[in-house]
Protein backbone atom coordinates (compact mmCIF):
# COMPACT_ATOMS: atom_id res chain seq x y z
CA UNK A 1 0.00 0.00 0.00
CA UNK A 2 0.87 3.34 -0.86
CA UNK A 3 1.37 5.51 2.00
CA UNK A 4 -0.61 9.58 1.79
CA UNK A 5 1.99 11.85 -0.30
CA UNK A 6 3.40 8.84 -1.91
CA UNK A 7 3.20 8.96 -5.78
CA UNK A 8 4.43 6.73 -8.66
CA UNK A 9 4.96 8.51 -11.85
CA UNK A 10 4.32 6.45 -15.12
CA UNK A 11 7.55 5.92 -18.05
CA UNK A 12 7.77 9.00 -19.90
CA UNK A 13 9.96 10.30 -22.42
CA UNK A 14 12.41 13.19 -21.24
CA UNK A 15 14.10 15.47 -23.71
CA UNK A 16 17.28 17.83 -22.38
CA UNK A 17 18.24 20.63 -24.53
CA UNK A 18 20.92 23.22 -24.04
CA UNK A 19 20.14 26.54 -24.82
CA UNK A 20 21.50 30.07 -24.33
CA UNK A 21 20.31 32.51 -21.29
CA UNK A 22 18.63 34.68 -24.16
CA UNK A 23 17.14 31.72 -25.76
CA UNK A 24 15.72 30.79 -22.03
CA UNK A 25 14.45 33.92 -21.58
CA UNK A 26 12.75 34.43 -24.93
CA UNK A 27 10.73 30.71 -24.80
CA UNK A 28 9.72 31.78 -20.89
CA UNK A 29 7.94 34.43 -22.62
CA UNK A 30 6.35 32.44 -25.08
CA UNK A 31 5.37 29.61 -23.10
CA UNK A 32 4.37 31.79 -20.41
CA UNK A 33 1.59 33.41 -22.90
CA UNK A 34 0.07 30.04 -23.96
CA UNK A 35 0.85 27.68 -20.83
CA UNK A 36 -0.04 27.37 -17.40
CA UNK A 37 3.29 27.74 -14.44
CA UNK A 38 4.27 25.28 -12.10
CA UNK A 39 1.96 24.95 -8.80
CA UNK A 40 5.59 25.54 -6.87
CA UNK A 41 6.03 28.91 -8.50
CA UNK A 42 6.23 32.39 -6.45
CA UNK A 43 5.11 35.92 -8.20
CA UNK A 44 8.21 35.56 -10.05
CA UNK A 45 7.12 32.61 -12.30
CA UNK A 46 10.84 30.76 -10.52
CA UNK A 47 11.41 28.70 -7.95
CA UNK A 48 14.06 26.98 -6.47
CA UNK A 49 14.45 23.36 -6.95
CA UNK A 50 17.35 22.12 -3.74
CA UNK A 51 18.03 18.27 -3.84
CA UNK A 52 20.70 15.87 -2.04
CA UNK A 53 22.02 13.06 -4.52
CA UNK A 54 22.70 9.44 -2.98
CA UNK A 55 25.08 7.21 -4.15
CA UNK A 56 27.29 3.66 -2.90
CA UNK A 57 30.42 4.13 -1.59
CA UNK A 58 31.85 3.22 -5.38
CA UNK A 59 29.69 6.17 -7.29
CA UNK A 60 27.47 4.10 -9.30
CA UNK A 61 24.79 6.20 -9.80
CA UNK A 62 27.44 8.52 -11.05
CA UNK A 63 29.38 5.88 -13.25
CA UNK A 64 25.97 4.70 -14.68
CA UNK A 65 25.35 7.83 -15.77
CA UNK A 66 28.68 8.18 -17.57
CA UNK A 67 29.25 5.46 -18.89
CA UNK A 68 25.35 5.65 -20.32
CA UNK A 69 23.87 2.30 -18.84
CA UNK A 70 19.88 2.10 -20.34
CA UNK A 71 19.27 0.94 -16.86
CA UNK A 72 19.68 2.57 -13.95
CA UNK A 73 18.51 4.81 -10.56
CA UNK A 74 19.15 7.02 -7.99
CA UNK A 75 17.95 8.28 -5.00
CA UNK A 76 17.66 12.06 -4.11
CA UNK A 77 16.03 14.59 -1.63
CA UNK A 78 13.89 17.33 -2.98
CA UNK A 79 12.76 20.85 -1.56
CA UNK A 80 10.94 23.45 -3.21
CA UNK A 81 10.70 26.94 -2.77
CA UNK A 82 9.65 30.42 -4.50
CA UNK A 83 12.71 32.23 -5.75
CA UNK A 84 14.03 35.40 -4.40
CA UNK A 85 12.89 33.44 -0.63
CA UNK A 86 15.31 35.06 1.92
CA UNK A 87 18.06 32.54 2.08
CA UNK A 88 19.03 33.53 5.63
CA UNK A 89 15.83 32.46 6.86
CA UNK A 90 16.58 28.67 5.84
CA UNK A 91 13.86 26.90 3.81
CA UNK A 92 10.61 27.86 5.68
CA UNK A 93 8.80 24.88 6.22
CA UNK A 94 8.56 23.52 2.78
CA UNK A 95 7.86 19.89 2.42
CA UNK A 96 11.26 17.12 2.06
CA UNK A 97 10.84 14.56 -0.77
CA UNK A 98 11.82 11.31 -0.87
CA UNK A 99 12.51 10.30 -4.36
CA UNK A 100 13.73 7.63 -6.68
CA UNK A 101 14.83 8.32 -10.43
CA UNK A 102 14.49 4.71 -12.81
CA UNK A 103 16.12 5.45 -16.22
CA UNK A 104 14.86 2.33 -18.83
CA UNK A 105 15.86 2.13 -22.26
CA UNK A 106 15.34 6.33 -22.14
CA UNK A 107 12.03 6.09 -20.56
CA UNK A 108 11.82 7.52 -16.79
CA UNK A 109 10.11 6.89 -13.88
CA UNK A 110 9.39 8.56 -10.50
CA UNK A 111 8.92 6.97 -7.26
CA UNK A 112 8.10 9.83 -4.37
CA UNK A 113 6.95 9.94 -0.91
CA UNK A 114 7.00 12.88 1.61
CA UNK A 115 9.11 12.62 4.57
CA UNK A 116 9.25 14.91 7.97
CA UNK A 117 12.17 16.97 8.46
CA UNK A 118 13.52 15.01 11.31
CA UNK A 119 13.45 12.20 8.72
CA UNK A 120 14.99 13.38 6.26
CA UNK A 121 17.74 14.55 8.98
CA UNK A 122 18.26 10.77 9.85
CA UNK A 123 18.52 9.72 6.06
CA UNK A 124 21.39 12.14 5.39
CA UNK A 125 22.93 11.06 8.63
CA UNK A 126 22.57 7.51 7.96
CA UNK A 127 21.13 6.87 10.94
CA UNK A 128 17.95 4.13 11.73
CA UNK A 129 15.66 6.46 14.42
CA UNK A 130 12.25 5.08 15.56
CA UNK A 131 10.98 7.32 13.56
CA UNK A 132 11.82 6.17 10.59
CA UNK A 133 11.61 2.93 10.97
CA UNK A 134 8.08 3.37 12.22
CA UNK A 135 6.83 5.42 8.95
CA UNK A 136 8.57 2.82 6.83
CA UNK A 137 6.12 0.38 8.00
CA UNK A 138 3.44 1.92 6.10
CA UNK A 139 5.34 3.80 3.54
CA UNK A 140 6.65 1.90 0.31
CA UNK A 141 9.48 4.07 -1.18
CA UNK A 142 11.39 4.76 2.29
CA UNK A 143 11.00 1.28 2.96
CA UNK A 144 12.34 0.51 -0.64
CA UNK A 145 14.89 3.38 0.48
CA UNK A 146 15.82 2.08 3.65
CA UNK A 147 16.23 -1.21 1.99
CA UNK A 148 19.01 0.16 -0.87
CA UNK A 149 20.41 2.41 1.43
CA UNK A 150 21.47 -0.87 3.91
CA UNK A 151 22.07 -3.31 0.72
CA UNK A 152 24.16 -0.79 -1.06
CA UNK A 153 25.82 1.42 1.41
CA UNK A 154 24.32 4.76 -0.20
CA UNK A 155 25.66 8.10 1.26
CA UNK A 156 24.90 11.39 0.74
CA UNK A 157 26.97 12.76 -2.14
CA UNK A 158 26.25 15.82 -2.99
CA UNK A 159 23.71 18.91 -2.86
CA UNK A 160 22.68 20.76 -6.25
CA UNK A 161 20.20 23.88 -6.63
CA UNK A 162 19.32 25.29 -9.14
CA UNK A 163 16.15 28.08 -10.35
CA UNK A 164 13.91 26.74 -12.72
CA UNK A 165 10.33 28.03 -14.73
CA UNK A 166 7.91 25.24 -15.12
CA UNK A 167 5.04 24.71 -17.76
CA UNK A 168 2.48 22.33 -18.04
CA UNK A 169 -0.33 20.93 -20.44
CA UNK A 170 -2.73 18.69 -19.54
CA UNK A 171 -3.09 16.84 -23.28
CA UNK A 172 0.01 14.34 -23.35
CA UNK A 173 0.98 15.48 -19.16
CA UNK A 174 3.32 17.62 -20.90
CA UNK A 175 5.95 19.39 -18.28
CA UNK A 176 8.64 21.74 -19.27
CA UNK A 177 11.32 23.13 -17.64
CA UNK A 178 14.22 25.76 -17.97
CA UNK A 179 16.65 25.34 -15.39
CA UNK A 180 19.49 27.69 -14.64
CA UNK A 181 21.91 29.00 -12.01
CA UNK A 182 22.97 25.67 -11.26
CA UNK A 183 25.06 25.30 -7.39
CA UNK A 184 26.79 22.45 -5.45
CA UNK A 185 28.16 21.69 -2.34
CA UNK A 186 30.06 18.50 -1.27
CA UNK A 187 28.51 19.66 2.55
CA UNK A 188 25.70 17.36 2.35
CA UNK A 189 25.15 17.94 6.30
CA UNK A 190 23.99 21.58 5.25
CA UNK A 191 21.34 20.37 2.73
CA UNK A 192 18.52 22.23 4.81
CA UNK A 193 20.13 25.09 5.61
CA UNK A 194 19.10 27.63 2.84
CA UNK A 195 21.77 30.05 4.05
CA UNK A 196 25.04 27.99 3.43
CA UNK A 197 26.91 29.44 0.45
CA UNK A 198 26.72 26.86 -3.26
CA UNK A 199 29.52 26.71 -5.77
CA UNK A 200 28.36 27.87 -9.15
CA UNK A 201 28.21 24.76 -12.09
CA UNK A 202 29.19 25.60 -15.19
CA UNK A 203 27.96 29.21 -15.00
CA UNK A 204 25.96 30.55 -18.15
CA UNK A 205 24.50 27.08 -18.92
CA UNK A 206 20.44 26.62 -19.15
CA UNK A 207 18.97 23.49 -19.72
CA UNK A 208 15.58 23.36 -21.88
CA UNK A 209 13.74 19.72 -20.40
CA UNK A 210 10.29 18.37 -22.59
CA UNK A 211 8.46 15.70 -20.29
CA UNK A 212 5.88 13.53 -21.60
CA UNK A 213 3.83 10.75 -21.70
CA UNK A 214 2.82 8.39 -25.03
CA UNK A 215 3.08 11.74 -27.29
CA UNK A 216 4.22 15.18 -27.45
CA UNK A 217 1.42 17.35 -29.06
CA UNK A 218 1.50 19.49 -32.27
CA UNK A 219 1.33 23.01 -30.54
CA UNK A 220 3.89 22.45 -27.96
CA UNK A 221 6.60 21.24 -30.45
CA UNK A 222 6.29 24.43 -32.30
CA UNK A 223 6.14 26.49 -28.96
CA UNK A 224 9.12 25.07 -28.23
CA UNK A 225 10.74 24.76 -31.91
CA UNK A 226 12.80 22.23 -30.83
CA UNK A 227 14.16 21.90 -34.47
CA UNK A 228 17.14 23.76 -33.74
CA UNK A 229 17.93 22.35 -31.07
CA UNK A 230 20.75 19.16 -30.07
CA UNK A 231 19.39 17.04 -27.47
CA UNK A 232 21.90 16.20 -24.56
CA UNK A 233 22.04 13.73 -22.08
CA UNK A 234 22.84 16.54 -19.56
CA UNK A 235 22.32 15.72 -16.04
CA UNK A 236 23.09 18.19 -13.21
CA UNK A 237 24.35 15.48 -10.69
CA UNK A 238 27.23 14.27 -12.75
CA UNK A 239 28.23 17.83 -13.34
CA UNK A 240 27.86 18.64 -10.25
CA UNK A 241 30.56 16.10 -9.12
CA UNK A 242 33.11 16.43 -12.42
CA UNK A 243 35.68 18.75 -10.11
CA UNK A 244 35.79 16.19 -7.31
Amino acid sequence: MLAPGTRRVQPRHELKYPISPIEADLLARRLGMLLPRDRHAGASGRYTVRSLYFDTLYDDALRQKLEGFSRRAKWRLRTYEPWGVDATAGIPDSPVLLEKKFKLNGLGTKSKTTVPREVARALIAGESTPGLLALAEHDEVLAEFVASARAQALKPATIVAYEREAFCYRPGNVRITIDRDVRSSPSVESFLDASRLLAPVNPGSVVLEVKYDAYLPDIIRDAVNLSGCSRTAYSKYALARRYE
